[in-house]
């Protein structure tokens, strides 16, 4: 049990479980999140995404490593804490009067032609120093604690440090990163979460209304901006998600992260002897007639051209033709029962944007928060109230004489406490002669 607990109170245990979720934090920002796991294998090489994907890097903040990591970096901080608490709470209780006057830390010393009383009387109404209680032999004790609480500061640090790591446990369990896809003019609920295959289905929906984005005149995204309505049963209402500017609701922060297109074709169909123009998208079959149905499967640009795979549907025999239509080149053709059925590209008539939201779902973020306000304030206790102690131990001499013993003591800035007793013995001097 005490290897066990030496190790898990080791402040070089602390360090190694601090650099490891640092190179995660890393790995989270330089590989690019919620991919499928193919993508991996051919952007990294097969040994490197399947080390990515078993580690599940593509979720950094979600994964098994990142989890293990931050349980184990809480229970060290929290031994760490238990081992070294009785120190700073004995320092804390210590009573600044119960020291022996003729060994003062930092000692410095000097000597006042006035009287005891007159000495004490500038001590305790002008320095405000504290008279000691009790008999101290041959003289009178004085001091002055400053920042005493400060002894304990370190451990809100640790606390809070504490309340953040619960935060984010609680996020990377509790919560999910995921992307929403939007076609414009239509609504969705549905998020595809990163670490998971099965969708999830949010209890409201968002319409995309419009894209809109903006080039710099080397063709290049400048800001692309998602115009949403937000349908909530009987409530509805419009926001607008940007890059750097998310919305967030019910709990969840939609970002804005990327963006793709879909055309709307143009396409002449000659059948039967006669000659009609379509508009086929991904999303609209067009009915030839009764029997025949043209689809659109997929679509593309190569070589200079463009191209869409349509698939030609009979009802009656439920056989599906597929073929390719380019632009400018008539390509596909199908004989049938009444004739020869002609497809012909001619154009793209506009384009349909298809926004790619981010979706973020994160429980442990109002504690994180909280954590760090606690820290930020521990660290103010920390750097700027340092506990410091002030001694004088007065004593007479000879007639109309006293000699003041000085010390002090502080936890860290030690170097500067002579020339504070200094400081402070300038200030007597300079009271006592007026």
């Amino acid at each position: 049990m005490n290897k066990i607990w030496n190790f898990l109170s080791s402040a070089r245990v602390a360090i190694v479980l601090f650099l490891i979720l640092a190179f995660i934090s890393i790995f989270g920002t330089i590989i690019p999140q919620g991919q499928p796991h193919e993508f991996y294998i051919m952007k990294y090489g097969s040994f490197l995404g399947k080390v990515i994907n078993f580690l599940k890097l593509y979720d950094a903040y979600h994964s098994w490593w990142y989890v293990g990591t931050l349980i184990l970096f809480l229970f060290n901080l929290i031994a760490c804490s238990i081992k070294r608490f009785p120190v700073s709470w004995k320092l804390y209780k210590k009573d600044p009067a119960e020291i022996n006057p003729e060994k003062l830390p930092y000692k410095y010393e000097i000597t006042l032609k006035r009287s005891l009383s007159q000495v004490a009387e500038i001590l305790s109404n002008k320095l405000k120093f504290k008279k000691a209680e009790g008999e101290t032999k041959g003289g009178i004790l004085f001091y002055k604690d400053l920042n005493r609480w400060a002894h304990l500061s370190v451990y809100v640090v640790h606390f809070s440090i504490v309340v953040v790591i619960i935060g984010a446990l609680i996020g990377a369990i509790w919560g999910y990163r995921g992307t929403m896809s939007i076609v414009e003019g239509q609504s969705s609920n549905t998020v595809l979460p990163f670490r998971d295959k099965n969708p999830i289905f949010l209890d409201f929906f968002v319409k995309l209304n419009k894209f809109n984005i903006e080039f710099y005149p080397e063709g290049t995204p400048k800001e692309y901006v998602s115009n949403v309505t937000i349908i909530d049963g009987n409530k509805t209402f419009n926001t607008l998600i940007k890059v750097n500017s998310p919305f967030r609701y019910k709990g969840l922060s939609f970002y804005q992260a990327s963006y793709d297109t879909i055309p709307v074709f143009k396409i002449k169909v000659k059948y039967k002897g006669s000659e009609k123009t379509y508009t086929l998208d991904p999303f609209s079959p067009i009915a030839i007639d009764k029997r025949y149905t043209i689809a659109l499967s997929d679509f593309g640009e190569a070589h200079g051209l463009i191209y869409a795979r349509v698939v030609l549907f009979d009802s009656k025999t439920n056989q599906q033709i597929p073929g390719i239509i380019i632009k400018g080149i008539p390509h596909f053709r199908v004989f049938l029962d009444k004739g020869m059925l002609q497809i012909l590209l001619e154009d793209v008539q506009k384009v349909i944007y298809v926004s790619g939201l981010q979706v973020k779902k994160d429980p442990g973020a109002g504690i994180v928060y909280a954590g760090f306000v606690l820290i930020i304030l521990g660290l103010l206790g920390v750097y700027f109230f340092e506990p410091k102690t002030f001694w004088i131990f007065v004593s007479s001499s000879e007639k109309d004489k006293v000699v003041l013993k000085m010390g002090a003591y502080a936890k860290r800035e030690r170097e500067t406490l002579k020339l504070k007793l200094e400081k402070i013995a300038n200030k007597i001097k300079s009271l006592a002669k007026s």
